[in-house]
């Protein structure tokens, strides 16, 4: 009899020990999925009983995060296996929270166009800010960057309306150049320089280092603005209009407002800077798309832009590329803002004069002494009509 009943005690303990296992295995296997390779049938057995060391799980274990999701999520990483080396995981949760940002710094190594930043600002985005300008600019374009800092992009100026700004490049050969650089980036802390050779062909990789940027460490701002340093911007009409589409919760998201081209011929002149071959772009007229002198987003854009170049060819015009191909892709629709842009010197200056109800915003000015004399009437208009003091209410 007591035999018995000590048989049965220890077929119980057995199974005790054996649901205990298994409740164990259930819940770590709802926190993450182990995918175990290349291990030996004694690494494999000591994993599973938890008695291998962290070390050897780092070497041998891909970690396929199950990350809660729902709907609404905007993550861009979505579904990609990471090789997680102790402790990312946690802090890639915090960060998958956040709806239009990257899931981490990381990540960005697994975007198109990936380079690597040679000199980044230490500046980051609050939720405070209000918008975030990024210029396409060049290593040797010293000048224009100046002529940018002193007028419309002047440090002060943008901070009474919580404006960030950014000067967007990649690398030149040239060694005193990139010094020259690195000296100015040291001096006003708002250069993003990436490790890709500065050229036309490279336009995307400097627009998809922007994005990655922006998207990354300024998720929580209101607007994002692109443009160009040879273009003159009226930044307090930018504001104001900006201003009345948020008062109204309008342009908040899928929202791009430019100078919207439509049936523009592709260009086939061998010659020319901007040709393309049938082989990039086989129609002989591109897609609607923004001019890429400026361009204004909803904060949601940057990883939706992003997100969906992983699935369209790529072409090396910019503008086209980024605001016709990627956003059509997306469905979105452009939203026209044609009437605030002059192209050219002779009718900038004509239109600044005739402008009386204040409608240009955008000037192209490929010279830097112009684009002064320009600032300096817009500067005194604004200080005149009290205009400023009203856009800072």
């Amino acid at each position: 009899m007591f035999l018995r009943r000590s048989r049965i005690f220890r077929i119980f303990l057995r199974f005790l020990t054996i649901t205990s296992i298994y409740t164990l295995l259930h819940i770590s296997s709802t926190k993450k999925h182990f995918k175990v390779t290349w291990l030996s049938r004694r690494d494999r057995q000591e994993f599973e009983m938890g008695k291998m060391s962290n070390n050897a799980i780092d070497k041998n274990i891909t970690i396929d995060e199950n990350i809660n999701r729902n709907k609404t999520d905007h993550s861009l990483m979505h579904g990609l296996s990471l090789t997680v080396n102790g402790g990312l995981q946690s802090k890639q949760n915090e960060t998958m929270k956040v709806q239009n940002s990257l899931p981490d710094s990381s990540s960005e190594e697994e975007l198109p166009y990936y380079s690597r930043h040679i000199i980044k600002p230490s500046l980051i985005c609050v939720p405070d800010d209000f918008m975030i300008v990024y210029i396409h600019t060049a290593p040797k374009n010293f000048k224009r960057r100046t002529a940018v800092r002193k007028t419309w992009g002047d440090k002060k100026l943008l901070g009474k309306f919580k404006i960030k700004l950014l000067f967007v490049m990649g690398v030149v050969k040239d060694r005193h150049v990139m010094d020259m650089v690195k000296l100015e980036s040291d001096r006003y802390n708002d250069i993003l320089q990436s490790e890709f050779n500065d050229t036309y062909r490279n336009l995307n990789s400097k627009a998809m280092a922007a994005l990655r940027w922006i998207a990354t460490n300024c998720h929580n701002i209101s607007y994002i603005m692109k443009t160009d340093d040879d273009i003159l911007v009226d930044i307090f009409q930018v504001v104001k209009h900006l201003r009345y589409l948020q008062q109204y919760k309008y342009a908040r998201r899928k929202f791009i407002l430019c100078n919207v081209w439509v049936g523009m011929h592709v260009i086939r002149n061998k010659n020319s800077k901007w040709y393309v071959s049938h082989e990039e772009y086989s129609n002989n007229t591109y897609d609607v798309y923004c001019s890429g002198s400026a361009y204004i987003l909803s904060p949601d854009m940057p990883v939706r832009l992003l997100k969906i170049a992983l699935k369209v060819p790529r072409l090396w015009v910019d503008d086209v590329y980024v605001t016709g191909m990627l956003v059509n892709a997306l469905g979105i629709k452009h939203t026209n803002y044609n009437s605030a842009y002059i192209m050219g010197v002779r009718d900038s200056l004509d239109g600044l004069s005739k402008d009386i109800k204040r409608k240009v915003v955008f000037y192209h000015i490929p010279h830097t002494k112009i684009i002064y004399k320009l600032w300096k009437v817009l500067n005194e208009r604004m200080n005149h009509s009290g205009a400023t003091k009203n856009i800072l209410k």
